[in-house]
């Protein structure tokens, strides 16, 4: 018998469930199939979903009308305004993204996932807003530095946006922030080579991590997919540069990227990593063998040096992954 004291209430609920997200302790699917299950056959259908999803869908459609029509008319009025009109219409765009998003997730209430998905989009709109009109205002022959400008401002609202509602695609416009910041920053200072950019571009796979070690990021795996991006990204950048000894460089630091997925998959047991340390090895590889001899191995050494490491990827993953399934000790933590 269900007494009226053990009915759960759903907003309590719809909290919890955020707090368990945040922490990492669930990730947002489990959240939603928690959500469904309390729900239940009938709740789940109730007329009430379907206006929530068909508002959401609606803001989503009138974002990318603003920013569309916007895009549209500076496209063909862009050289007949002016700096000042440039100016005035991007702020403007990123003035009303950002109000609109801070109204839409001060009216959500705590789990209220749909409200903080539309308040995150909205937000990461105007953060790309705020960059574009800054880079506007300050793009002359005079200066340089209308890149970094640009881009630290659209990354600080960015940030703040995604400290208020966040989500995946938040996350995603900081990393991409980010890069942008580094990338210009290196260009300022007029070390813009690809050796630098790599190194830069590791530098930010280790700054993901730390923010996964302090759980200041709500969506794990995806920073974590952030994080493996970075170090792959960087280290082939290093393989990429000029030079004998930045090219073995970029080589050891793909295997150590390599190796530092698998084993963070040996403690995690999340397919992100793995497929990190998989790729991370057959990248290496023959890129690796193919410089040692001087391309005498050709397009076939190569594909079997990259199947031989991908075959030894799989079952590597499958050994560390029976190890754990037979310790349920191992599986427990």
């Amino acid at each position: 018998m269900e007494l009226p004291g053990d009915a759960v209430d759903p907003d309590r609920l719809d909290a919890a469930l955020e707090r368990l997200v945040q922490r990492g302790v669930l990730d947002a699917a489990q959240a939603g199939a928690v959500r469904q299950e309390y729900a239940g056959p009938v709740e789940a259908g109730r007329p009430h979903g379907l206006r929530r999803q068909l508002g959401e869908i609606a803001g989503y459609l009138g974002a990318s009308f603003v920013v569309g029509a916007t895009l549209l008319f500076l496209g063909e009025q862009w050289d007949s305004l002016g700096r000042g009109g440039r100016v005035a219409i991007l702020g403007a765009i990123a003035v009303v993204l950002l109000g609109a998003g801070v109204a839409v997730r001060s009216r959500s209430r705590a789990g209220d996932s749909v409200r903080r998905r539309l308040s995150s989009t909205l937000l990461t709109g105007a953060g790309l807003a705020t960059g574009t009109a800054v880079y506007a205002m300050f793009d002359t022959s005079t200066t340089d530095a209308a890149g970094l400008v640009a881009s630290v401002a659209g990354l600080a609202v960015v940030v703040g946006g995604y400290l208020l509602a966040r989500s995946a695609l938040g996350q995603l416009a900081a990393a991409v922030g980010a890069f942008a910041v580094v990338a210009s920053l290196l260009s300022l200072l007029h070390l813009g080579d690809t050796a630098m950019l790599g190194a830069g571009t590791i530098a930010l796979g280790l700054g993901w991590v730390l923010l996964l070690w302090r759980r200041l990021v709500a969506e794990h795996r995806f920073a974590l997919a952030i994080a493996v991006t970075f170090g792959l990204g960087g280290a082939q950048l290093l393989v990429a540069s000029d030079g004998g000894t930045q090219n073995y460089l970029g080589y050891a630091l793909t295997a150590i990227v390599a190796g530092i997925c698998f084993t963070a998959y040996a403690r995690l047991r999340d397919w992100v990593v793995l497929a990190g340390g998989v790729i991370g090895a057959t990248l290496v590889v023959p890129e690796f063998l193919y410089d040692i001899s001087g391309g005498s191995l050709g397009a076939s050494g190569v594909m079997l040096a990259a199947g031989v490491t991908l075959l030894a990827g799989s079952l590597a993953g499958l050994r560390l992954r029976n190890t754990t399934d037979s310790d349920p000790l191992a599986a427990a933590h």
